[in-house]
């Protein structure tokens, strides 16, 4: 059973998203997406068991976060390569927030190496905004339909 077909779960969309994105090796693959990188053998770099990134490359397609595309370098057979859809690019705020919730909740040496910039190559940031204004985390409260 999923935990999305459970009653408290079913409005939530935190558990549908949970459905294809809930797996560690997932979130890493869609980190190296988004850092530009789409073959095979790019995302197998990372450590990933090879029957792990294919079974998870195949529900990344067929939830509609990746897009396969057929490409051929010269004098070699042609393979698939992974682009991210308008779904995939959807997640970089996710990549994001969990990004600077590593930073402040278990820093280690090394981290921090992640950054997001914008295409003038300033630092941008996360955060929460009403009408223009940020919003601390300490004054967001959270709640979804299905459940009061």
């Amino acid at each position: 059973m999923n935990a999305s077909d459970l009653p408290a779960n079913r409005y939530c969309s935190i558990a549908q998203s949970l459905e294809v994105l809930g797996q560690k090796w997932t979130l890493l693959i869609l980190r190296e997406a988004h850092r530009g990188r789409n073959r095979f053998a790019d995302f197998r770099a990372i450590g990933v068991p090879t029957d792990v990134l294919t079974d998870r490359l195949n529900l990344l397609v067929a939830d509609g976060v990746l897009e396969r595309q057929r490409y051929q370098d010269p004098g070699e057979r042609a393979r698939d390569m992974y682009v991210l859809t308008q779904a995939g690019q959807d997640l970089l705020p996710i990549l994001a927030s969990l990004a600077a919730w590593g930073d402040a909740h278990r820093p280690s040496e090394g981290t921090g190496l992640t950054k997001f910039f914008d295409a003038a190559g300033n630092d941008v940031t996360l955060s929460f905004v009403s009408g223009g204004t940020p919003v601390s985390v300490d004054d967001v409260h959270m709640e979804y339909a299905g459940q009061s």
